[in-house]
Protein backbone atom coordinates (compact mmCIF):
# COMPACT_ATOMS: atom_id res chain seq x y z
CA UNK A 1 0.00 0.00 0.00
CA UNK A 2 2.92 2.38 0.56
CA UNK A 3 3.62 1.94 -3.17
CA UNK A 4 0.21 3.50 -3.93
CA UNK A 5 1.00 6.48 -1.68
CA UNK A 6 4.40 6.93 -3.34
CA UNK A 7 2.91 6.83 -6.85
CA UNK A 8 0.20 9.37 -6.01
CA UNK A 9 2.72 11.70 -4.37
CA UNK A 10 5.17 11.41 -7.26
CA UNK A 11 2.44 12.04 -9.85
CA UNK A 12 1.24 15.15 -8.02
CA UNK A 13 4.77 16.46 -7.56
CA UNK A 14 5.44 15.97 -11.28
CA UNK A 15 2.20 17.70 -12.22
CA UNK A 16 2.97 20.66 -9.96
CA UNK A 17 6.54 20.96 -11.22
CA UNK A 18 5.38 20.98 -14.84
CA UNK A 19 2.97 23.82 -14.13
CA UNK A 20 -0.40 22.11 -14.49
CA UNK A 21 -3.40 24.43 -14.17
CA UNK A 22 -3.59 28.19 -14.33
CA UNK A 23 -1.16 30.90 -13.27
CA UNK A 24 -0.86 32.06 -9.69
CA UNK A 25 -3.38 34.90 -10.26
CA UNK A 26 -6.42 34.69 -8.01
CA UNK A 27 -5.09 32.07 -5.60
CA UNK A 28 -5.93 32.12 -1.92
CA UNK A 29 -4.16 30.99 1.25
CA UNK A 30 -5.39 27.73 2.74
CA UNK A 31 -4.36 26.16 6.01
CA UNK A 32 -5.69 23.84 8.65
CA UNK A 33 -5.24 20.82 10.82
CA UNK A 34 -5.36 17.14 9.90
CA UNK A 35 -6.26 14.63 12.59
CA UNK A 36 -7.03 10.93 12.71
CA UNK A 37 -9.26 9.90 15.60
CA UNK A 38 -8.53 13.25 17.25
CA UNK A 39 -4.72 12.93 17.07
CA UNK A 40 -2.55 15.14 14.82
CA UNK A 41 -1.14 13.41 11.74
CA UNK A 42 2.66 13.47 12.20
CA UNK A 43 3.56 13.59 8.51
CA UNK A 44 1.80 13.44 5.17
CA UNK A 45 0.35 15.33 2.23
CA UNK A 46 -2.85 17.17 1.37
CA UNK A 47 -3.38 16.97 -2.40
CA UNK A 48 -5.98 19.30 -3.92
CA UNK A 49 -7.26 18.60 -7.43
CA UNK A 50 -9.87 20.93 -8.96
CA UNK A 51 -13.16 19.13 -9.63
CA UNK A 52 -13.62 19.74 -13.36
CA UNK A 53 -16.99 17.93 -13.28
CA UNK A 54 -18.19 20.79 -11.04
CA UNK A 55 -16.71 23.44 -13.35
CA UNK A 56 -13.48 24.13 -11.45
CA UNK A 57 -10.63 24.57 -13.93
CA UNK A 58 -8.22 25.96 -11.32
CA UNK A 59 -4.71 24.74 -10.52
CA UNK A 60 -3.77 21.68 -8.51
CA UNK A 61 -1.97 22.18 -5.21
CA UNK A 62 -0.19 20.10 -2.62
CA UNK A 63 0.77 20.83 0.99
CA UNK A 64 2.95 18.88 3.39
CA UNK A 65 1.45 17.87 6.73
CA UNK A 66 3.76 18.39 9.68
CA UNK A 67 2.63 17.70 13.25
CA UNK A 68 -1.01 17.82 12.17
CA UNK A 69 -0.80 21.14 10.33
CA UNK A 70 -0.71 22.09 6.64
CA UNK A 71 -0.41 25.45 4.92
CA UNK A 72 -0.59 26.73 1.34
CA UNK A 73 0.42 30.36 0.82
CA UNK A 74 -1.42 32.32 -1.90
CA UNK A 75 1.18 31.74 -4.63
CA UNK A 76 0.69 27.96 -4.19
CA UNK A 77 -2.89 28.08 -2.92
CA UNK A 78 -6.30 27.45 -4.35
CA UNK A 79 -8.74 29.49 -6.46
CA UNK A 80 -11.76 28.36 -4.46
CA UNK A 81 -14.60 26.21 -5.69
CA UNK A 82 -14.95 22.44 -5.72
CA UNK A 83 -11.88 20.29 -5.15
CA UNK A 84 -11.20 16.61 -4.71
CA UNK A 85 -8.90 16.39 -1.69
CA UNK A 86 -6.69 13.36 -1.07
CA UNK A 87 -4.83 12.95 2.21
CA UNK A 88 -1.85 10.66 2.68
CA UNK A 89 -0.98 10.14 6.36
CA UNK A 90 2.18 8.59 7.85
CA UNK A 91 3.57 8.04 11.34
CA UNK A 92 6.76 9.97 10.55
CA UNK A 93 9.09 7.23 11.83
CA UNK A 94 11.49 6.28 8.98
CA UNK A 95 11.99 2.60 8.27
CA UNK A 96 13.54 0.74 5.35
CA UNK A 97 13.24 2.90 2.23
CA UNK A 98 10.37 4.98 3.59
CA UNK A 99 11.42 8.32 5.09
CA UNK A 100 7.78 9.11 5.92
CA UNK A 101 7.23 5.97 7.96
CA UNK A 102 4.25 3.66 7.95
CA UNK A 103 0.89 4.60 6.47
CA UNK A 104 -1.71 5.42 9.11
CA UNK A 105 -4.63 4.60 6.80
CA UNK A 106 -5.27 1.51 4.68
CA UNK A 107 -6.23 3.71 1.72
CA UNK A 108 -5.74 7.41 0.99
CA UNK A 109 -8.49 9.53 2.53
CA UNK A 110 -10.60 11.32 -0.11
CA UNK A 111 -13.10 14.13 0.41
CA UNK A 112 -14.88 16.62 -1.86
CA UNK A 113 -14.68 20.19 -0.56
CA UNK A 114 -16.22 23.43 -1.85
CA UNK A 115 -13.69 26.07 -0.76
CA UNK A 116 -14.59 29.77 -0.56
CA UNK A 117 -12.97 32.27 -2.92
CA UNK A 118 -10.97 33.89 -0.12
CA UNK A 119 -8.18 33.04 2.32
CA UNK A 120 -9.52 30.25 4.50
CA UNK A 121 -8.93 27.50 7.02
CA UNK A 122 -10.21 23.97 6.56
CA UNK A 123 -9.62 21.16 9.05
CA UNK A 124 -9.80 17.48 8.15
CA UNK A 125 -10.94 15.27 11.04
CA UNK A 126 -10.55 11.70 9.82
CA UNK A 127 -12.06 8.84 11.81
CA UNK A 128 -11.18 5.21 11.40
CA UNK A 129 -13.80 2.53 11.81
CA UNK A 130 -13.11 -0.03 14.54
Amino acid sequence: MNCCYKLIGMACALCLSLGCGQSDDGRYDLSGQVTIDGKPVPMGEVILEPDSTAGNQGPSSMAQISDGYYELPGEQGIVGGNYNVTILAFDGVPFGESLSGKALLREPYVEKVDFPKEDSTHDFAITRGN
